[in-house]
Order: structure tokens, then sequence, then C-alpha cells
């Protein structure tokens, strides 16, 4: 997009940025080797926003992270899309497949077959 900014570049050079508060975290492994969290936390400014987080496993041990933030002034509409997304899924009968299992050994096979 053209014309806009980060917020890194709206703070004046050299103003640290400020803390957040983290005020509540919920956190869940999926079915395979990913790890999420939700979390509400509050800018140093006052605002809260909700922090999506996926914590995706690494050769070495370690999990690579990928995060999504939403403000709280998007908390109405993200709900409600939510809501529509649940509901589309249940009316057009979306989800996992009958039978289907995450299988643990064929992550860790691939995963192996990278380092050869």
């Amino acid at each position: 997009m053209t014309g806009t900014t980060t917020p890194t570049q709206t703070r004046p050079k050299g103003k640290p940025k400020g803390k957040t508060e983290v005020v509540k975290t919920w956190a869940f492994d999926s079915a395979g080797p990913r790890k999420y969290a939700v979390q509400i936390q509050r800018a140093a400014n006052g605002n809260p926003f909700l922090k999506f987080v996926e914590g995706v496993p690494q050769d070495d041990g370690t999990f690579r992270k990928f995060s999504l933030i939403v403000w709280s002034e998007d908390f109405d509409l993200l709900f409600e899309t939510l809501d529509e997304v649940r509901s589309y899924l249940q009316q057009h009968g979306i989800s996992t497949p009958k039978g289907h299992k995450y299988d643990p050994d064929k992550w860790k096979n691939r995963k192996r077959s990278r380092r050869n």
C-alpha cells in the first residue's frame, strides 16, 4: 500500500516504544506440532488489543513465531466476521474429513529428511 506508515514510522526517532501489559493469555497445542496463543494486551497508551501467535517448531528445537494484532477499535468487526465464518463452516459442512488423523511420525520423518 502506498502512502501508509507503520507504527515505528509514526513514533519520533529515538523515543523508545512503551511497554505493553499482558492482561490474559490462552494457549493450546495443535493436533500437530504447532502451538498457538491468544492474548489480551494493553498498549502503553492504554489501548487494548488481541495478539494471536502461532509457534512453528524448527529443526533446532526452537519455535519460529508468527503473530497478528487486532486493535480494540476492530473487535466488533473481528467477532462479527468470526461468527460469519463459523456459520458458513457449519452451513456448508466444512470440517476435518472423517477418518483424518494427524500422523506425528509424518512430521518427524519430514524433519529428518530435511537434515540429510
